[in-house]
């Protein structure tokens, strides 16, 4: 079995190794060593040392919630898009990630389901580690940009259909609770082995409260559509964010979520309950321009993604390292709580954080090593190097 080593300042959980080597024996992170000299790692047998002295090395990140990149749209339906996805998150050093179906026909969504599960098999230079369905199960006032012509409220027999076409996809959805029966729906949703996330929500403090204690734990795109704050009704917000249990995504951005509320929600979360996401659309590493997105249009103007016929904001262009280096100069946190809410805080929220999202012994070898930008330089999926090159 090759064993290998990458050498650079490590970036744990809870501190930073500095100039230290992650030993990696085929799939799997066999050590954390600090810094020892390279007769010693040669004694080892090790084959191949990967020298990036004085850069970082982090567990490589994880997306829950993107829709698309690079002219490719989860909708689409098509491997192939998929797999020009999957290369784009390399290149940011994501190596797991949840692609994000929209509000639409079932017909289309199963669609997506299906071409998900078969990329999902297949050797792609990210994992596809589940699916994240966003709608159709959103409420009407707090829709944002997905098409209101087909939001609708949960059925029983949607629950049948979609279950037996995800499979053993690992499933993350996003439910307005308050609409409908939705919340009844919620417990059977989790006894099914999903991950409810509530958004899209016009939901009271008290709504939100009874989806979390119906088996809710986690919160999608944090402050963007949800009912707006206040100090006498603090609705689903409030709930979330008086919650330890849910884990709440943010798009840290600065476009979506003023920098303010991206430091309220950290402090009072933590890094063990913020999952930094980009909620990127097929415009994501393209030049400004308008877009086809399903049966509406897109326009990206700079940083900004809006619906070109009501202007509202439409997901976005973001890079998951973008994210994590934002926060860091927003929020002043040390390294490794940053980049923790992109990696092991979302893999645990999806119940695979004993696997993956930090370096750690026993762990699959997902690796991606940064400059002091956070600008990638290289990916590891599985202990083989994917970006700049594949192995």
């Amino acid at each position: 079995m090759t064993v290998r080593a990458i050498k650079g300042n490590l970036i744990l959980p809870d501190r930073v190794v500095e100039n230290g080597i992650l030993v990696i024996e085929g799939e799997i992170i066999k050590e954390v060593r600090e810094n020892r000299p390279a007769g010693d790692i040669s004694s080892r047998g090790i084959k191949a040392l990967d020298d990036y002295t004085g850069r970082w090395v982090s567990p490589g990140l994880m997306d829950v919630h993107l829709h698309g990149a690079l002219g490719h749209e989860v909708m689409e339906a098509g491997v192939a898009g998929l797999r020009e996805i999957a290369a784009h998150q390399a290149a940011c050093g994501v190596t797991a990630f949840f692609p994000t179906t929209l509000t639409a026909p079932m017909e289309k969504v199963l669609e997506a389901i299906r071409a998900v599960r078969e990329a999902a098999a297949l050797d792609l230079p990210s994992e596809i580690a589940g699916i994240h369905l966003e709608g159709p199960y959103v409420s009407l006032k707090r829709k944002g940009a997905q098409d209101p012509k087909y939001v609708r409220e949960i059925q029983e027999t949607d629950l049948k259909i979609l279950r037996e076409a995800l499979g053993p996809l690992k499933t993350l959805i996003t439910v307005a609770p308050e609409t409908g029966l939705n919340v009844r729906f919620i417990q059977t949703m989790v006894e099914m082995g999903w991950v409810v996330s509530i958004g899209h929500s016009d939901a009271t403090y008290d709504e939100a409260q009874a989806a979390i204690s119906a088996g809710a734990s986690h919160a999608t795109h944090l402050f963007n559509a949800w009912r707006e704050f206040h100090h006498r009704e603090p609705g689903g917000l409030g709930a979330v964010l008086d919650s330890d249990r849910v884990f709440a995504e943010l798009i840290a951005d600065g476009i979506h979520v003023h920098p303010s509320f991206i430091r309220l929600a950290v402090f009072r979360k933590g890094s063990g309950r913020v999952c930094l996401i980009t909620d990127s659309l097929k415009a994501a590493g393209l030049p400004d321009g308008t877009y086809d997105w399903g049966e509406m249009q897109i326009v990206l103007k700079g940083a900004e993604v809006r619906l070109k016929e009501s202007g509202v904001l439409a997901g976005s262009v973001l890079h998951l390292n973008q994210a994590v280096r934002n926060v860091i100069n927003w929020t002043g946190l040390p390294v490794p709580a940053a980049v923790r809410m992109a990696s092991l805080t979302p893999a645990e929220s999806v119940g695979l954080g004993n696997r993956s999202g930090s370096l750690e012994a026993g762990k699959l070898a997902n690796v991606a090593v940064y400059d002091s930008n956070f600008e990638t330089l290289a990916t590891y999926l599985r202990g083989k190097k994917v970006y700049p090159e594949r192995e």
